[in-house]
């Protein structure tokens, strides 16, 4: 078996490949757009909040509590010990410390920018 045959092998096997990955793309795209549609088609309902409320809530709940706090204690300590290691890139610490600020400062944000508008 010599090269080219294999570079032939390896080519055909790319071309299926990527011939498959463009059946799979358009389906994927048919199944947004018939969602697009139905939340286009579901419109009205979607006006009345009341039902999202609870829901939002606990995403909201979720993403400020506890286990959210913790996980950023971690993050913050991790960055610390690579520190000190000095094996830190600095900016993933940046990243990370301003991720924290924004996810837990998200509420107090948001409320500032309504107060400015109103």
């Amino acid at each position: 078996m010599n090269f080219v045959n294999v570079w032939a092998g390896i080519r055909s096997a790319f071309q299926a490949n990527a011939a498959g990955m463009a059946e799979q793309n358009r389906k994927t795209l048919s199944v947004f757009a018939v969602a697009l549609l139905v939340l286009v088609a579901m419109s009205p309902e979607l006006a009345m909040a009341a039902p999202w409320d609870g829901v939002a809530d606990k995403v909201l709940e979720i993403f400020t509590g506890g286990l959210a706090r913790t996980i950023a204690i971690i993050c913050v300590i991790g960055c610390g010990l690579a520190a000190l290691a000095g094996k830190l890139s600095w900016n993933w610490a940046i990243y990370i410390v301003l991720g924290i600020v924004l996810i837990f400062g998200a509420a107090t944000i948001v409320d500032y920018i309504i107060s400015g508008v109103s």
